[in-house]
């Protein structure tokens, strides 16, 4: 190799183009490794004891031993799970019932733009001009279909979503709650 070559300042751009892209993916790899991602989840909880005693807050943590319930708002965080704070213990758990905080503003959004596509799709496939005083063109009984289909699929998405919550009978039994331990996990950590 001659010193040209070496001195290139293309082939100097590229080496360190390289060695940076290098060391970004091991920084990536490196901290990947340490613990599942967090979706920042905040999960409403509805807690039913032994004494049918009803109980809301917000899920903080699962514990080995029980849940962990706080009545301010708060990002499920498995970390917490240790902490002394208001744990149930999982032998006076009937029953839980957990729904993501705004999954029904979800369901309305989600609904209102499923609908809005629906709707201005018929629209225009059934659109055929007319000679009357309401014929308001392709474009306006497409636009005017779509924001009836909004209308409809965003109430219909906030009924779904109001509805979407899960439920878990532990009646006091260890494996149950192992169950709920794991889909709860599943709902608020990204998996592998």
């Amino acid at each position: 190799m001659t010193i040209k070559n070496l001195l290139n300042p293309k082939k100097i751009i590229m080496k360190r183009l390289t060695l940076f892209t290098c060391l970004t993916l091991a920084v990536i790899i490196g901290y990947s490794q340490k613990r599942p991602l967090s979706r920042r989840a905040i999960l409403k909880a509805e807690v039913v004891d032994s004494s049918q005693r009803v109980q809301f807050g917000y899920l903080a943590a699962v514990a080995d031993s029980g849940v962990v319930i706080l009545n301010t708002q708060v990002v499920f965080d498995q970390s917490l799970a240790n902490a002394q704070l208001n744990t149930i213990n999982y032998k006076n758990l009937q029953e839980v019932t957990i729904r993501k905080k705004g999954s029904i503003g979800n369901g309305i959004v989600v609904g209102s733009i499923a609908g809005f596509a629906v709707g201005a799709l018929i629209g225009a496939a059934t659109y055929k001009p007319c000679d009357c005083y309401f014929d308001l063109g392709q474009q306006g009984q497409t636009i005017s279909v779509g924001i009836l289909g909004a209308i409809a699929g965003g109430v219909a998405g906030g009924i779904i979503g109001g509805q979407a919550k899960k439920t878990f009978i532990i009646g006091g039994d260890r494996n149950k709650f192992r169950k709920m331990k794991e889909n709860v996990l599943d709902m608020t950590y990204w998996r592998k």
